[in-house]
Parts: C-alpha cells; sequence; structure tokens
C-alpha cells in the first residue's frame, strides 16, 4: 500500500511525458474489489474514463503483478489513451467502426481489438522517446502459449529489437512473424494516423480468433488485465460526427477500395455505441444520429421580411386604464408621481410613436410537419429513412430561424405520435420523428381539424411527406367534410401547403390530382432519397427568391 503515495507524487512527472501542458485530474486509486466494481474497473489493473478523463487504478492488481516500482510506465500509459490514441470518443467510436468492417462474425471482440491496436501505439511512443520499460511490464504480466499473445508480442520485440523469447513464449512460427512484421511496419508508418492502419490490423487479427479451436473469445480471457478502454465511454451520451467515415487499407485493397467512405446507419451507431461501454435509450442514439446526419444541409427555412419596419421611439407617458394589460404600467414613474399608488388614478403607462427606419423586420414562419410512418415506410432506428432525415433537415432550418415546429409522425386510424404543439425544441421534434408505427395508413384529419380552427397568431407551413396513402386526407370515413377541413387549414396556415409524395404513378392518382387543384404543391419524387435535394429545393423555390414583402 505504501506505493500509491509514490504514485501520486509522480502524477506531474507522468504528465509531463506527453507534454509540458497537460492536465488531468489525478489518478483514482481503488482500494477494494468493491470499489473496482462500482468505479467500472474489472479484470484489469489500470482503464481510463472518459467521463470526466479519469485514470483508475486497482491497488490490489498492481500488487499482484508485482508492478508497484513502474508509475511512470502505468500512468503514463493510461494518460497517452486520454490526450494521444484515441484521445475523445469520436475518435475511440471511428476506430471500433473501421475494426467491425473487418471482423464479420466477430463484432463481439471489436472494442478489444481497437484496445490492443491503440496500446502498441502508446507503448511505442513512450519506449521510443522516453525510454520508459515498457517491455518489463509485460514480462511481470507473464507469457503465454496463446497464438494471438505470441503475435502481439512479437511485434514488440520487432518494435523494440529486443531478442525473441523476450516477451513470447517458444519459438514463434512463420505466420506470426509475418504479420508482426506488418504491423511493425504499421506502427511506424502512421503514427499520428491511426485510423489508416485500423481495418488491416483488425483483418490481421481475424484468422487468430475465426480458427481458433478454443473458441472466439478464450483467447482474449487470458490477457484481460491489459484492456483498459473497453468501457471508456460509460457515462457519456453517443458520440457525434461519425454519420460518414473513411476506411482506408493498403494490404486489403481488393476489399474496401484504398480508400472507401462509409455511411454508416443507425443500427451501425447503436452497435458502436454499445461497443464503447454507452448506456443509452435508443431514442437518444438515433435521435443524435439523425441530428448529425442532418447538419451538412441544414438551410435557410423561410421567412417574412419586412424592410422600413417602423421603429418606436418614448414620447413620454400617459394615465393607464384599467382595461389595458397590467405589464404596461411604469412603475417607476408612477411612484415618482405618486407614493400611494391608485391603479386607474395615479398609474400611467409609456406612450410610443413611430419613425421610419432602416431595420429589416423578420417573421418567421412556424412549421407543420407531417411524416407518414405506416408499414410501407423504413424504420429510421434500425435503417437510414430519408423521410427521417429530410423532416430532420426541414424542422432544425426552421428552428435556426426562429421558427416553432409541431411534427406529426402518423400511420393507421387514431394512430399517431405528434409534439406537444408548435414547439422549439429540438430534442422533442427529433424523438418524434425517429418513432415508428409502420401500420396502416389514415391521415390524422382530427389534428389538422382541430390546429386550424382559429387563425394562428404566426403563419405556418403545412407541410406533408408520404406516398399513395395520402388519399386517405379525402377518402377516409370522417364526421365532417375533409376537403372543407384541408381547405380551411389551408386558409387559416396563410404560409402554404406542400405534398411531397413517392408516387407510383404520378399522373393516375386523380384524388392526388384534386389536392394539387385545391391549393396543394404536390412535388413527386421517384425515389426516397430524392427528399435530401427536395430539402434544399423546397426553401429556393418557393421563398428565398420573395423574400421580401412590403
Amino acid at each position: 500500500m505504501n506505493f500509491v503515495k509514490d504514485w501520486e507524487n509522480r502524477w506531474e512527472e507522468a504528465l509531463k511525458l506527453w507534454s509540458d501542458y497537460v492536465k488531468l485530474t489525478p489518478a483514482k486509486f481503488l482500494f477494494s474489489v468493491s470499489e473496482e466494481k462500482t468505479e467500472g474497473l474489472t479484470g484489469s489493473f489500470a482503464a481510463i474514463r472518459l467521463l470526466d478523463h479519469r485514470v483508475l487504478l486497482s491497488v490490489e492488481q498492481i500488487k499482484k503483478y508485482k508492478l508497484e516500482d513502474y508509475p511512470l510506465e502505468i500512468m503514463g500509459h493510461e494518460i497517452g489513451h486520454h490526450v494521444y490514441c484515441p484521445g475523445d470518443l469520436t475518435d475511440q467510436a471511428k476506430l471500433i467502426y473501421i475494426a467491425s468492417l473487418a471482423l464479420p462474425r466477430l463484432e463481439h471482440l471489436t472494442s478489444r481489438i481497437v484496445n490492443v491496436y491503440e496500446d502498441l501505439y502508446i507503448n511505442d511512443h513512450l519506449k521510443r522517446y522516453n525510454q520508459l520499460r515498457m517491455e518489463q511490464v509485460y514480462q511481470k504480466i507473464g507469457k503465454n502459449k496463446d497464438r494471438f499473445w505470441n503475435f502481439y508480442m512479437r511485434t514488440y520485440e520487432l518494435l523494440w529489437a529486443l531478442p525473441s523469447e523476450t516477451l513470447t513464449e517458444g519459438k514463434v512460427d512463420d505466420q506470426i512473424q509475418s504479420d508482426a512484421s506488418l504491423v511493425c511496419r504499421m506502427i511506424r508508418n502512421f503514427p499520428n494516423e491511426w485510423s489508416k492502419g485500423m481495418f488491416d490490423f483488425a483483418s490481421i487479427c481475424f484468422p487468430y480468433f475465426f480458427e481458433s479451436k478454443e473458441g472466439n473469445s478464450s483467447n482474449f480471457e487470458k490477457m484481460s488485465t491489459i484492456f483498459d478502454t473497453l468501457d471508456a465511454g460509460k457515462g457519456m451520451v453517443p458520440p457525434s460526427g461519425i454519420t460518414d467515415i473513411e476506411v482506408e487499407s493498403e494490404l486489403f485493397p481488393t476489399e474496401i477500395g484504398p480508400i472507401a467512405k462509409r455511411s454508416i446507419n443507425p443500427a451501425d451507431f447503436s452497435s458502436i455505441c454499445k461497443a464503447m461501454g454507452i448506456e443509452a435509450e435508443t431514442s437518444d442514439i438515433v435521435y443524435q444520429y439523425y441530428k448529425d446526419k442532418a447538419l451538412p444541409y441544414l438551410i435557410p427555412f423561410p421567412e417574412l421580411r419586412t424592410p422600413g419596419a417602423k421603429e418606436e421611439i418614448l414620447e413620454g407617458n400617459e394615465l393607464w386604464d384599467p382595461g389595458s394589460p397590467i405589464e404596461r404600467i411604469n412603475w417607476i414613474e408612477s411612484t415618482i408621481r405618486s407614493p400611494i399608488v391608485v391603479p386607474g388614478y395615479t398609474t400611467v403607462e409609456d406612450l410610443y410613436g413611430e419613425t421610419e427606419s432602416y431595420e429589416i423586420k423578420k417573421n418567421p414562419i412556424d412549421l407543420d410537419l407531417f411524416v407518414d410512418c405506416s408499414g410501407s415506410m423504413p424504420n429510421p432506428q434500425s435503417s437510414l429513412s430519408y423521410l427521417t432525415l429530410a423532416g430532420a433537415i426541414i424542422s432544425l432550418s426552421a428552428l435556426r430561424t426562429g421558427s416553432h415546429v409541431r411534427v406529426t409522425l402518423w400511420s393507421g386510424e387514431k394512430e399517431y405520435e405528434t409534439t406537444n404543439g408548435f414547439v422549439r425544441n429540438e430534442k422533442e421534434i427529433l424523438k418524434v420523428l425517429t418513432g415508428y408505427f409502420g401500420g396502416g395508413t389514415c391521415f390524422p384529419l382530427d389534428l389538422l381539424e382541430e390546429g386550424y380552427k382559429e387563425k394562428p397568431k404566426s403563419k405556418r407551413h403545412i407541410l406533408i411527406i408520404s406516398d399513395d396513402g395520402i388519399d386517405t386526407m379525402f377518402t377516409q370515413t370522417y364526421p365532417r367534410n375533409p376537403r372543407a377541413i384541408a381547405k380551411n387549414a389551408l386558409e387559416k396556415a396563410e404560409g402554404g401547403g406542400s405534398m411531397v409524395l413517392q408516387l407510383y404513378n404520378p399522373k393516375g392518382n386523380s384524388i392526388i390530382n384534386e389536392m394539387g387543384e385545391s391549393g396543394w404543391e404536390l412535388y413527386p419524387i421517384q425515389s426516397w432519397e430524392d427528399l435530401i435535394q427536395f430539402s434544399k429545393d423546397f426553401v429556393q423555390r418557393n421563398y428565398v427568391r420573395n423574400q421580401i414583402l412590403r
């Protein structure tokens, strides 16, 4: 137990191994199994936690492997994960995804392969630039006859010019020698661009587990003590910025090409989060995915601009009328006039006049979005749904200009989910958008009727994304005339109405043609992918060229 104080005193020295400017909270020492379990440190003698940028150290495990004399080697290694490889949650997520592509049917081992790969870079840096005794740490851990372990140790022997069997058990075969040589070159060639070698490294590792007679995971059970990044993302929210990832390969170009850009889907994103120890609700994971996917496409949503808007100027005070809103009372001026305030007698309100101004008054148009979620639509939680993505692009664009948004996800009769009115909470909006019903098709006329009984305070644009099933707006059995309800909504909204529809026969549906004749702007598309271009053209065509209204 005496070594703990010495290690604490050498924390700053460990930080300086990487830079004089690195600042991290001192390592947290765990003195019992219960503490280790609480903090999520299982199996290994050290680990990192990206949530609070902490290094966790097991006192009992360090004593078990007799590592008390290696404070700089161990703490320097853990600090390296925070400041060098991976450095942050986004880079960790990218490495996990790239590795998973090279490990078909072995995805459950991905985070461990990534951990080993990162350790190679960190250990080589500490050995070459700081002359630390990294090989002695592995000698303390002990040798292992496992083929993967010997391949891993042989890589270190080649990197550091160590004699054979310094870290390996017995003479290694030609395959291990060849694989270790390739990885050695990889580590030296990409010291600051680890993503370039991740696919190739995972591909080299694949046969050691796929062909294992002892089982795919038994190899790693013997070396669990070195895994320190398995739950690095525990307690964190899903990372951003990984909807599109570049995958490179020098050794296996026929598999993916030298460089391939992959777009991940929601299921991939969920798997990445799970592999990093992120325990988030599916709705939160899908919300982050579609928000990131929409960001590159955000466009200005329509707004009314009035140049030369009148500017109010204070001209004085006048007696406040008891019938006027109480917030108009100027309490300071009223108190100055009379210490005893008598509403309607001694209370005054400010009097304003108007003058010409060069300011432009902006009046955002609110968005009323209806997205079809019947059985013919993709589930946005398992695959990329362009309906959801288009809804996210347009909704987030509307929020940028100050608009309020109501989103309704609809399927069968009385089967819909909607936001709590017109809101500006992007998480509430995307939570509705990323839901799924997969039932029948019946447009929610009751929402359209209820929402437009009175003329809204702000202009609204009604946007519907659907397919041929939109004809249920007119053909369903409803207590009141559906056509009159739709017409009334368009008139009261005053911001127009659009329908973007994937139609099997754009000209052959008489009901949909009638909708176009009754005031709805129809935008037929051939595939759901066309919704991305529609999202951009929608604003340009209808509003941007005609923004200034006098």
